[in-house]
């Protein structure tokens, strides 16, 4: 690890306190749809419960902005209406609006992010590995993919170890967080302009701050992971190393930052935390790759979700989301979004369910304390084959709509965390409102539970990418959305630079004209995906170049068993001793697979009997192609 220099915190020996009153502000339902070339925005609210709340207010401003000032007013009183068409629009450009509707003790607020063939930014971005310095090496083909996943999103990785977190008390943890926040305030400042993504993988310190009751009970510390992205806050601390801030003491965070930590739900089994590590990051390299498929529904629960059901609207539309809970419609199909309150008894998670939410919200009594053994947030996260990214919503709301046009599920936490700012008063500071039934601005709980970095609507990939000379070749992707490919070198370290000015090619190979000596060369295909938000144009994640060993495995390996016996599956499903990882992408239609001590065991289904597919990913050090197990089950 690297040497403390020193922690923003400054000593304060005095009481932290924070107050939740009633938002006078509700959420607005809003739908919208925006012209085919771009010209024209309609926004309407149909749906709302309150119709004739008073007069609408339309403000816009470019998508990215951020403050409350950067609103600005396009309509001031259009009357009792509920529907607004603005003309002033054009396509290349993301808008956001915000629509109030105004009565007179009736505020209703809806934001709409919407935009006509948007495109792709390439913006610098770093993401840091903060990994549990005691299971790198149980992780470690897993912890190499997930690097090559992040560099092929185009993200400069740089990993570092720490010591793990534990029963510490308050100085101890501190002790122990010190000496990586210091290191990733030195990360920041070498380029402050840049994106940047904290990840904690592992049982990284966990640091509680202030006395708060945001779900209604006692007044206690929260674990906080945001004092990982301040970079610049003064967090106050008592005389025996208590912090005491209930909000972030600087207003913001300026690096995204993410929890994949099972500890917590594997109650000291180091077995289980660790092979639920593994079923993460297969998991997450599964989504990128775009083998759960383009998934356009959702489903939600309103009550103290409102606002994030309502967002929802904007990133797969209103007939696209089934009213439901996790633990019933969340278990029938595949979903990219879930909001629901779930199951209050968290203890029967692991046992009870099989939710298939890629990114899901989840609220209810002390969910939000992650430290907590059977947490409901880790617990759903735990989930098998889908859950990549969790949130504690309803207190604060949640902004789901910043993924309408393609953004991240980190971006959308870090808009949720940095809303207001306390010195300014509530109306004159809030880039959003309603933050749920109560008000809050900048609280220390907000935690994100998974990989901040992830997408919806993702591209899929070419794949096979070879070097014969100075041409680079590859196999097209599948995806009906790509237009054409961008390749990419690497000269040095882990940063892929595009090649030269070109424009996407529509072939399957490219030249480079300058060909360099030990360069490495990466494909992403750009697509262009319509969504209910408008249109944007995307990039898939890298294919690198290499003479990996995947394409020698056969891809379609066929075992067989009897209808009333269990079959534990060869010893290449369960270990990475030959470099390559074979991960199970969804569970089989008929039957269980699951992992248990000592590896993954095939059920049958009672009564079944024929073939059971179960499609697999492979992946070597560069690459990663698909292939099947068939199991064929016999009377």
């Amino acid at each position: 690890m690297c040497r403390i220099v020193h922690i923003v915190i400054s000593l304060a020996f005095a009481a932290a306190t924070l107050s939740a009153q009633e938002s006078i502000e509700k959420p607005l339902p809003l739908d919208g749809a925006i012209a085919a070339d771009g010209s024209s925005v309609s926004l309407t609210w149909f749906d709302t419960p309150r119709p004739r709340a008073g007069s609408v207010m339309i403000q816009r401003r470019r998508f990215g902005q951020t403050g409350a000032d950067s609103w600005r007013t396009i309509d001031p009183n259009i009357g009792v209406v509920m529907r607004y068409t603005d003309q002033s629009t054009e396509p290349g450009i993301a808008y956001e609006y915000q629509v109030l509707t105004i009565g007179r003790d009736i505020v209703d607020v809806g934001y709409w992010v919407t935009g006509r063939d948007v495109p792709v930014s390439e913006a610098r971005k770093f993401a840091y590995l903060v990994v549990d310095d005691t299971i790198l090496d149980a992780i470690g083909p897993r912890l190499s993919r997930f690097t090559r996943d992040l560099a092929g999103d185009g993200w400069n990785v740089v990993q570092v170890r720490a010591t793990r977190g534990g029963n510490d008390a308050p100085r101890a943890a501190l002790a122990k967080m010190a000496p990586i926040k210091n290191w990733l305030a030195e990360r920041f400042a070498e380029d402050p302009e840049a994106k940047h993504a904290v990840m904690l993988i592992g049982h990284i310190p966990m640091i509680r701050s202030g006395s708060a009751a945001p779900d209604g009970h006692d007044q206690v510390p929260h674990v906080t992971d945001l004092i990982y992205g301040d970079i610049d806050g003064k967090w106050r601390i008592s005389a025996n190393g208590e912090l005491l801030d209930n909000q972030l003491p600087s207003d913001f965070i300026e690096m995204q930052v993410g929890r994949i930590d099972f500890a917590p739900a594997s109650n000291g089994n180091r077995a289980l935390e660790l092979q639920l590590l593994r079923a993460y990051f297969d998991k997450n390299h599964h989504w990128r790759m775009g083998l759960l498929g383009d998934l356009r529904e959702a489903y939600g629960s309103k009550g103290h979700l409102e606002t994030e059901h309502y967002d929802l609207r904007n990133i797969v539309g209103p007939g696209a989301i089934r009213l439901g809970g996790h633990h019933d419609v969340g278990e029938q199909q595949p979903w990219l979004w879930g909001v629901d309150f779930g199951d209050w008894d968290t203890a029967g998670y692991a046992q009870k369910y099989e939710n298939k939410a890629v990114f899901a919200i989840n609220f209810g009594s002390n969910k939000q304390k992650i430290e907590a053994q059977s947490n409901g947030l880790i617990a759903l996260l735990a989930q098998p084959w889908f859950p990549v990214a969790v949130g504690w919503g309803g207190r604060p709301a949640w902004r789901l709509h910043v993924m309408g046009l393609g953004g991240t599920i980190g971006d959308v936490h870090f808009r949720t965390v940095n809303n207001g700012q306390a010195t300014r008063s509530y109306r004159r500071s809030m880039d959003y409102y309603p933050t749920g039934n109560y008000l809050w601005r900048n609280p220390i709980w907000v935690n994100l539970l998974g990989d901040p970095s992830l997408r919806a609507f993702v591209l899929g990939p070419p794949t096979q990418v070879s070097v014969s000379g100075d041409t680079i070749h590859w196999t097209p992707s599948d995806d009906p959305d790509v237009l054409g490919y961008q390749v990419y070198r690497a000269t040095h370290g882990q940063w892929y630079e595009k090649l030269g000015d070109q424009l996407p090619v529509t072939a399957t190979g490219s030249l480079d004209p300058e060909p360099a000596d030990g360069a490495r060369y990466m494909v992403r295909a750009i697509g262009r995906k319509e969504v209910h938000a408008g249109s944007f144009f995307t990039l898939s994640q890298g294919a690198f170049a290499g003479s990996g060993r995947v394409y020698a495995i056969p891809n379609h390996t066929v075992l067989r068993t009897l209808s009333d016996k269990p079959l534990p599956l060869p010893a290449h499903f369960n270990s990475t001793s030959d470099g390559v990882i074979r991960s199970f992408i969804v569970p089989p239609q008929y039957g269980a697979l699951r992992f248990e001590e000592g590896g993954w065991i095939y059920t049958p289904q009672p009564g079944y009997l024929g073939e059971v597919d179960i499609p697999i990913a492979i992946s070597d050090a560069l690459q990663t192609t698909t292939a099947k197990l068939t199991i064929v089950i016999e009377g």
